[in-house]
């Protein structure tokens, strides 16, 4: 009887044991973000009600830490699971090609109360989006057909479309076939038709439908589309090109259609084990035989990955690394191809299966489920509870029969292993005592039963920590104190004291205010002294008792509680007190006087007329005209008068509440009142404006160059380009033939459309700007284009020079330089010491009073010249150094003009000769060239801004320039008055190389806005026609074909802001002081120095 009944008990506590098997599914859509929330396995499971413990006491645990688990998901403490990171089902090499992507693991539930040990199987299952196309690869193809191909014949095979998405109806669905050449036909020639085979499966072929003819149809076109059944639909699309030419009729034969073959698992790389064979009856390319892989077939990732095939010999070799798995074999799908014009396959299958190579010893992972302190080392509390376990043995073996058969075993006191399903897990199975023993070291051995006999050994240390089981205990349960009415803060009320038997942390004690939310006192952490943090109103209460707790630092800790009794000494009061101390209220403008705004309230603590009170405003502002704004005694706040936001869009003033008592006490306020816009004002314009409204420019401006920027404001609210500001522009009228185009958002006016004009012609344009508000207003303007007419002619090229004449004039100024070189240098050591003597009594004759040179140029100031130079007698220059690149418009325009402004002395260039330039129709470059005139910026201009230049190919007319102010300031070079010449020292010409290529080099915007280093740009590209986009626009090349022959010339280099260099930006404005009235910049020629590197001919700076 004691026997069955020990039996029972026995049973009894086996059943107790034994593991809760769950299982829980949860479905997750990919490409959701990190951190979301997939499920909780409590709420699935219902696991703390079945085991009847609290879920604070359950601790859910990976069983197997591996990838791709840990990587996407993330097991919190709750039983909650989390993505860890965004899932994306085509990305993840586990789902790639399978309709079902599903996620299996265990999660190991153990309990800090009890022995309870439980197992859940978890399935998560990535359901998939539509988000890629179906793809062919490739998407075109070129076919040559023999005009003999005759009708109902398979011409082509369609590779399948690729589509990642493969869960649900995601993946490729249908194929359409539609013909592009001929466009115009009642019939196709062609089909595409559906065949199923034994190996291939189902495949797509291209037919003939009728007999080709090539003198009936040179061409035809196919768009195959792939379409997927996601919602929304996607579309793939594969273009077939096929050439009527004229002709391979014989498919490749394999030997054998399908083979089997087992090779070892630990078979080396790049051996091989198998080769096809195949025939082909054709001639030529079209009896040559090429093999590969069917793409996409199934297990084509592995098989991939694995094996490999020679296209020439058909030899099949292994390329990775071989694992057995019981029942696995691969099918591999091989093509035969023959290389005619029009290619033929053939298919055969080889099934390769691995074989186990022998005995492997076994693999052992440890999970800790307890703190995991690093080096195979956790952390377990002293008081852990018998079997209760603290970790997890996985282990694996992939050898089959008795070699795969793996027992494990450990020898020590306190802990010892139970076997699992797959593993083993280590129990706690003696009472711990950390002061005892404050460590152990856990050996586990794991051996397989084959012959010999392999084992794996894996050792890891428990440490005990220290278990809190002391509560702090108080040297009192009960405590009394006293304090006067509206006390000192701060001032100390009384001091506790606790102590706590525990060592280390879990003796370490803290005070605290319990509950926390009461915020009257605070108490210190580690004194214990208590203070009051509020004054106390004894009319309230007389007593006040409150609860201070004893907390010391164990996990989890140990409290103690003490109540103390504070007895409430009378003294007074209390003022009203807001509700809130900032009120903020809104309220549209223009409403009548007297409109309701809001209203704000208090409280006041005290009784009878203590705590009665009445609103006002603050004596601060009772100027109505600053606060527009009446408080009752109510609260209620209205509008004195009628509010204009484009004033004031906002109000600030200060509300008081005073109370009856004697003396009264007072509450403040903040108040806040928000004027809420109305559109009533309308657009008013910048540009064109009543005394700046003519544009002028040159009919060959380039198309796409922006000539003028409209403007205009609103006072209404525009919040980030929308609201009843936000100003829009259009043209209304005058814009004959669509010549310009306005933007609608920025303003800018474009030259869209070539004048052709023989004379100076005026548009007219009525510009509108209209406000977004819901009534929209509007204001417009007149604008006048003054679109002059310009005749430019192409520059004369220059004659070509053969090799031979080429390296002789190489030859001769080579032997010149040297022979003048040596000369000079004699000269200069001779006359070097009355060179030197001169310069002392007279000064530099560069700089001769009475030199026309002296007169011509101006000194430069020292700051602009270096050590070494400043002793030598020098021409003015401006130094453009790459070390220090960056300078202002300013200092430019200073640099080149010898004032701040941009604007020269008068004279300063008058009786003095100059070289005359040569005619216009030698030098300046054709419109095929891609020269353009600048025009004026867009802010007006006159005709003086532009300069007739004679046509004459015979005769060397020398036309002088003149330094002048044009009405809007803008200071340029133009023809001399009364005939005047003036000659400019040939010295001062540029160093131009012969050439009969056109300058290649172009002025870039960078010249007033960027480094010096930007100043010539290479990209001398302009397409006229095609410049759409208003941020890039055409770039405005300098002068161009100057030949060594001739002497400088003054030709106005002038710079127009509106006609922009380059890309900047489309709105016109004066960046600062160095822009005229008209938005122009103007660079006098004479105060650049000429050593530029590759700059244009005829460019003078």
């Amino acid at each position: 009887m004691e026997r069955i009944i020990l039996s029972l008990i026995t049973l009894a506590c086996l059943c107790a044991c034994i593991s809760t098997q769950n299982l829980v599914t949860f479905h997750l859509q990919e490409d959701q973000p990190n951190n979301t929330l997939i499920g909780s396995l409590e709420e699935e499971t219902g696991l703390s009600k079945i085991i009847n413990e609290s879920l604070k006491d359950l601790k859910f645990t990976l069983k197997k830490k591996e990838e791709p688990i840990i990587s996407l998901f993330r097991l919190a403490e709750s039983s909650q699971l989390f993505t860890n990171q965004v899932i994306d089902r085509e990305k993840v090499a586990a789902c790639q090609y399978k309709t079902q992507c599903v996620f299996n693991f265990d999660v190991i539930v153990t309990s800090s109360a009890s022995s309870y040990f439980g197992s859940i199987s978890v399935h998560i299952n990535v359901t998939d989006v539509n988000d890629h196309s179906p793809t062919f690869d490739p998407n075109h193809f070129q076919l040559n057909l023999p005009e003999s191909t005759t009708a109902n014949k398979s011409v082509y095979r369609l590779e399948p479309a690729q589509d990642l998405d493969m869960g649900g109806n995601n993946s490729v669905q249908s194929y359409q076939f539609i013909q592009i050449t001929p466009a115009v036909s009642t019939t196709m020639d062609f089909r595409m038709e559906e065949i199923t085979s034994s190996f291939d499966g189902l495949s797509r072929n291209i037919f003939t439908n009728v007999t080709l003819d090539y003198e009936r149809q040179k061409l035809y076109v196919y768009h195959i589309l792939a379409r997927d059944g996601g919602n929304p639909q996607r579309t793939g699309t594969f273009t077939l090109e096929i050439n009527v030419v004229d002709e391979n009729d014989n498919t490749p034969i394999f030997d054998t259609l399908q083979a089997s073959v087992t090779i070892e698992e630990n078979t080396p790389i790049n051996t091989p084990f198998y080769v096809f064979h195949a025939s082909d009856k054709d001639s030529g390319n079209n009896g040559k035989i090429e093999f590969r892989f069917k793409k996409f077939q199934e297990q084509w990732q592995e098989i991939a990955a694995l094996f490999s095939i020679e296209n020439d010999t058909g030899t099949v070799r292994v390329i990775g690394n071989l694992k057995y798995e019981h029942g696995k074999v691969y099918h591999i799908i091989v093509e035969a191809t023959d290389k005619g014009v029009i290619p033929r396959y053939s298919s055969a299958q080889l099934d390769v299966t691995v074989k186990d190579s022998g005995n492997n010893a076994p693999k052992i992972n440890i999970n800790f489920l307890f703190d995991d302190l690093g080096n195979n080392t956790m952390s377990v509390s002293e008081d852990a509870i018998l079997e209760q376990a603290i970790a997890v043995i996985n282990v694996e073996d992939s050898d089959t029969g008795s070699n795969g058969e793996v027992t494990c075993r450990t020898y020590n006191t306190f802990f010892g292993l139970q076997s699992l399903n797959d593993g083993y897990k280590v129990i706690v199975q003696h009472y711990l005592d950390r002061e005892n023993k404050s460590s152990h070291r856990i050996k586990i051995t794991c051996a397989d039963k084959g012959t010999p006999v392999l084992e794996s050994v894996v050792e890891f240390t428990v440490i005990l920590t220290d278990a809190n089981d002391n509560p702090p205990k108080f040297s009192e349960f009960y405590y009394n104190a006293k304090v006067n009415e509206n006390n000192n803060r701060g001032k100390q009320i009384i001091q506790v004291q606790a102590t706590d038997k525990d060592i280390g942390e879990n003796g370490q004690i803290s005070y605290f205010i319990e509950p926390p939310t009461d915020n009257r006192f605070s108490i210190g952490r580690e004194t214990g002294i208590v203070t009051a943090n509020v004054d106390f109103d004894r009319e309230q209460s007389v007593h006040v008792t409150f609860t201070v707790r004893a907390t010391d630092h164990g996990n989890p800790p140990q409290n103690t509680t003490a109540n103390i009794w504070l007895d409430i000494e009378d003294v007074n009061d209390n003022p009203p007190n807001f509700l809130k101390a900032n009120f903020v209220f809104s309220v549209d403008e223009n409403l009548d006087e007297s409109s309701f705004v809001g209203a704000v309230q208090a409280v006041d603590n005290d009784e009878g007329k203590n705590g009665e009170f009445v609103f006002k405003i603050s004596d601060d502002y009772t100027n109505k005209s600053v606060i527009p704004f009446n408080v009752s005694q109510s609260g209620e706040i209205k509008t004195y008068q009628p509010l204009d936001r484009e004033i004031l869009n906002r109000y600030d003033f200060h509300v008081i509440a005073v109370d009856k008592g004697d003396p009264s006490l007072t509450g403040t306020a903040h108040v806040t009142v928000n004027i809420n816009d109305k559109n009533d004002n309308a657009p008013i314009f910048i540009f064109p404006s009543t005394d700046n409204h003519t544009i002028i420019i040159p009919n060959t401006t380039p198309l796409e160059s922006i000539i003028a920027s409209i403007q205009a404001y609103d006072l209404d609210e525009d919040s980030n380009g929308y609201g009843n500001g936000r100003v829009m522009f259009y043209i209304d009228g005058g814009n004959e033939g669509d010549v310009f185009y306005l933007n609608h958002d920025t303003g800018s006016l474009h030259f869209r459309k070539y004048v052709g004009v023989a004379e100076d012609y005026t548009f007219h344009l009525k510009i509108r700007a209209r406000d977004s508000g819901r009534e929209a207003l509007e204001a417009t303007r007149d604008l006048d284009i003054v679109v002059k007419y310009m005749n430019a002619t192409t520059g004369s090229l220059q004659n070509q020079d053969d090799s031979d004449k080429n390296i002789l004039i190489v030859v001769i100024v080579v032997c010149v330089t040297i022979v003048v070189s040596v000369a000079l240098i004699a000269l200069i050591c001779m006359l070097r010491r009355k060179s030197e003597d001169k310069m002392k009594d007279d000064g530099p004759p560069f700089l001769a009073s009475r030199s026309p040179t002296s007169t011509l140029y101006d000194r430069p100031p020292p700051a602009y010249l270096n050590v070494s130079q400043a002793d030598k007698p020098t021409r003015p220059r401006v130094s453009f150094s790459k070390d220090n690149d960056t300078f202002t418009k300013q200092q430019l325009m200073e640099k080149m003009t010898g004032t701040p402004n941009g604007r020269m002395e008068p004279g300063k260039y008058t009786n003095h000769s100059h070289q005359n330039p040569k005619s216009h129709t030698e030098e300046s470059p054709s419109e095929t060239s891609g020269e353009t005139i600048p025009s004026d910026s867009g802010h007006g201009g006159s005709e003086e801004d532009f300069t007739s230049h004679s046509h004459n190919n015979n005769i060397d007319k020398r036309i002088p320039l003149q330094p002048s102010y044009l009405k809007n300031g803008v200071f340029m070079m133009q023809e001399p008055l009364n005939n005047q010449t003036n000659t400019l020292p040939s010295e001062r010409r540029l160093n131009s190389v012969s050439s009969s290529k056109p300058v290649s080099k172009y002025m870039d915007d960078s010249l007033l806005t960027s480094s010096i280093n930007s100043l010539w740009s290479d990209n001398h590209t302009i397409n006229r026609q095609n410049s759409n986009n208003v941020q890039k626009l055409p770039t405005i090349p300098a002068w161009a074909g100057y030949h060594t022959s001739d002497r400088m010339n003054d030709s106005l280099l002038f710079y127009s802001k509106d006609t922009t260099l380059g890309s900047h930006s489309a709105h016109s404005r004066d960046d600062d002081e160095c822009t005229t009235t008209s938005g122009s910049y103007t660079i006098n020629p004479d105060e650049i120095d000429d050593s530029f590197d590759n700059r244009p001919r005829d460019m003078f700076v």
